[in-house]
């Protein structure tokens, strides 16, 4: 499939159409904007994700938990 944002060959872009149900899984953060996109997809998946390297987001985005509560996650952040 070609990248949706035309000719600059983006390898990172996914497109997902139709009703294709999200299962939970195992996540590493893999950079800030793409980890935040990360979230909200096991946020939207069946089951309990389980997500590392959140330190990339709780230094790019403030008060990130206050957000995503206010997007109605249930979620534990462990320290490690």
């Amino acid at each position: 499939m070609p990248c949706r944002f035309g000719q600059r060959n983006f390898l990172h872009s996914a497109v997902i159409s139709g009703p294709t149900p999200l299962k939970a899984t195992d996540i590493n953060i893999p950079d800030l904007r793409g980890g935040f996109s990360h979230l909200i997809a096991a946020m939207a998946a069946d089951g309990v994700s389980h997500v590392t390297g959140i330190e990339l987001i709780k230094r790019g985005y403030e008060h990130f938990t206050d957000k995503l509560a206010g997007l109605g996650a249930d979620f534990d952040l462990e320290e490690r």
